[in-house]
């Protein structure tokens, strides 16, 4: 009864194979147009699921016969027997699915990717492992990636392969559409022994070569970069350009990263390394440089003797110490003029300079201004010295301290008589200089007596 309600449910299928292999050549081939059609395959439910996965994946614009039917007429039609006894279990039978990997034979794959076998790709060759196995092995769902949980939508899937051991993947199948069930797992170690095989057979590297892979990369899961302790850094590294020392362990530790490295300086002695820029001062590095290696930060030292590194400018006094005006060595050239300290040690009086007392009494600023102010005192002869001829050593009586010597007020002393100083020139009466006096006219005898 099941058996005859299927072939009553699919009179269209029984016409066509019945038509097919009664050898009428006229009806014959829209047949077999018909029958090698894609959309054919979803006749029968079970095959629903492989058409879905078919109409989604890369070789959708490939018909199915071209995968699975091997060229040429007489192949076709012999191939009809082959889809009569699927024909015949889908009728009298329980198809359940997968079934395994279907034939399809190299050529036919061959016939669209002819030069495949002579590529040489990023990961994988072609050619290197040509002869190793038929395509099917490692591509068995290039036509059709079938999800098991769509057979088992269908109701194709195979009793009990839920549970078996050679599908890990199906507890998680039944929500992902990604799990294949007709594809062939394989291992690149079914025919290589990876133990044996350099890192470079599969793997491209994206440094430059440094040696071998597993000096600093464990086999695994991911590529873990472990940095090897007893390799020489010249071996991977280059040194950058300038760069101190030649021993890269002296500064760098080969468990931490370049850009986190804790330069460590390995001597005081700054010039086996580094080399002075011009115009420096003289003297060991360590004076000024308090953290060699670490930074180059200026420290001027507090006890060192200035003359040691600098010298005085021209025209500079140094008769005492630098500290004596320099208050603040290293940080600032600006002079403090010392208020305690003699004139005369630093400064030299200019030509023509009257200096028998102190310079303050007449510089009241020192180091800030020379200014000159004459004292109030009429002691003129301290400083001064009276010019030849000059009349008197009261100088007070003719000049004032605070006045200029041009201004000097004279005032003669009365003379008597009639006759005034301004009677006669004054060699009438000082022939002999103004410091005397004597009558010429009268030859010293005045006729009064005055």
């Amino acid at each position: 009864m099941r058996l005859r309600t299927r072939i009553i449910a699919h009179p269209i299928i029984t016409a066509i194979l019945v038509l097919a292999f009664a050898g009428v050549a006229t009806a014959a081939v829209p047949v077999f147009q018909a029958t090698e059609a894609p959309s054919f395959c979803t006749t029968c439910h079970e095959m629903q699921p492989y058409y879905d996965a078919w109409s989604v994946g890369a070789h959708k614009g490939i018909s199915c016969v071209e995968c699975h039917v091997d060229a040429g007429a007489a192949n076709h039609v012999a191939h009809k027997i082959t889809a009569a006894k699927e024909l015949w279990i889908h009728l009298s039978g329980d198809p359940r699915f997968p079934q395994g990997t279907a034939v399809v034979p190299d050529s036919r794959c061959l016939a669209c990717h002819a030069d495949i076998m002579s590529t040489t790709g990023p990961k994988f060759s072609h050619k290197q492992h040509a002869g190793s196995g038929p395509c099917v092995q490692c591509h068995s769902d290039a036509g059709h990636r079938v999800a098991l949980d769509a057979l088992a939508k269908a109701g194709v899937l195979q009793p009990g392969l839920e549970t078996s051991g050679a599908a890990v993947a199906v507890r998680a199948a039944r929500s992902s559409a990604s799990t294949i069930a007709t594809h062939s797992p394989v291992s690149c170690s079914k025919c290589h022994d990876l133990t044996k095989l350099e890192c470079a057979s599969c793997h491209q590297p994206d440094h430059e070569p440094r040696g071998a892979c597993e000096t600093c990369h464990q086999p695994g899961p991911r590529w873990s970069f472990s940095h090897p302790t007893s390799a020489e850094c010249a071996s991977c590294h280059d040194a950058p350009v300038p760069h101190f020392g030649s021993a890269c362990e002296t500064c760098h530790s080969p468990d931490v990263p370049f850009a986190d490295t804790a330069y460590r300086h390995s001597s005081t002695d700054c010039a086996k390394c580094h080399t002075a820029p011009a115009k420096h001062r003289p003297g060991a590095c360590k004076d000024c440089h308090k953290k060699p290696g670490v930074e180059w930060t200026f420290a001027h030292p507090v006890k060192a003797a200035c003359g040691t590194c600098h010298s005085a400018s021209a025209g500079h006094y140094r008769a005492v110490s630098c500290a004596s005006c320099h208050r603040r060595p290293g940080v600032s050239w600006a002079a403090t003029h010392p208020s305690s300290a003699s004139c005369a040690s630093c400064h030299r009086a200019p030509s023509g300079h009257v200096r028998t007392v102190s310079c303050a009494t007449c510089h009241k600023k020192p180091g800030t201004s020379w200014a000159a102010r004459h004292p109030a005192s009429t002691a003129c002869a301290t400083c001064h010295k009276a010019p030849a001829s000059h009349f008197g050593t009261s100088c007070a009586s003719c000049h004032k301290p605070l006045v200029a010597w041009s201004r000097a007020t004279f005032r003669h002393p009365s003379t008597g008589g009639e006759h005034t100083y301004r009677s006669f020139a004054c060699v009438k009466c000082h022939p002999n200089g103004y410091g005397s006096s004597y009558c010429s006219c009268h030859k010293g005898n005045p006729p009064h007596g005055d």
